[in-house]
């Protein structure tokens, strides 16, 4: 029960974490880019457009696996609840608020590192997977590919179609300096939460 509560928290966390690089708008994610560029494009909620992207890669999992696991149904689940906190968020708690470069850069930052030690958590965990992880898992099991190589052929895909989709429809591009910053910081805050915090939770059981 306390794991499974800490998941929903440390989720939130990371939704927070997102949200103030959504409102950042310098740059995010591959994968979170390809959101905020429909979000461009139809002015639709950057929360809901990301809803949107995780609902499509659970549907790619069952139609590899042929099955609906309970793991997708979480995996919506927490789809739900992260779009929800990031258009709260994003657009009535931070909605008003205008940002210099520097503070946009600042908060960024600080969003990266909430974000990252979040997903450390979530990775210690072990419980559920966010639906781009757990499509590449698929994936990486049906192929026989390594996960690793697996997400970055996906990375670079999405990478691919946000360049195309902006340049078609002249609007602007998610792929910015913090989607740099997010390469050089995030992946070593994940790594370092996730081991620090993999031994409180051996504790914790």
């Amino acid at each position: 029960m306390k794991r499974y509560l800490l998941f929903i928290l440390t989720l939130m966390m990371v939704s927070i974490g997102d949200s103030l690089c959504f409102k950042a708008n310098i740059g995010v994610s591959p994968y979170e880019a390809l959101a905020v560029t429909f979000n461009y494009i139809s002015h639709i909620k950057v929360g809901t457009l990301t809803l949107f992207v995780n609902a499509c890669m659970i549907l790619f999992q069952i139609m590899i696996s042929k099955q609906l696991k309970i793991k997708y149904i979480l995996q919506l689940m927490m789809s739900l609840l992260f779009g929800m906190i990031v258009n709260t968020i994003v657009y009535q708690i931070l909605g008003s608020i205008s940002l210099q470069y520097y503070q946009s850069l600042i908060m960024e930052i600080i969003g990266l590192c909430i974000s990252a030690s979040g997903c450390g958590m979530l990775v210690a965990l072990n419980v559920c997977v966010f639906p781009c992880e757990g499509f590449s898992l698929a994936l990486s099991n049906t192929s026989h590919i390594d996960f690793q190589k697996v997400r970055q052929i996906l990375d670079i895909i999405l990478v691919i179609t946000c360049i195309c989709l902006s340049l078609i429809f002249q609007c602007g591009f998610a792929l910015r300096e913090g989607t740099i910053i997010a390469a050089c910081i995030f992946s070593p805050i994940m790594g370092f939460v996730k081991d620090h915090a993999f031994k409180k939770i051996v504790i914790l059981n």
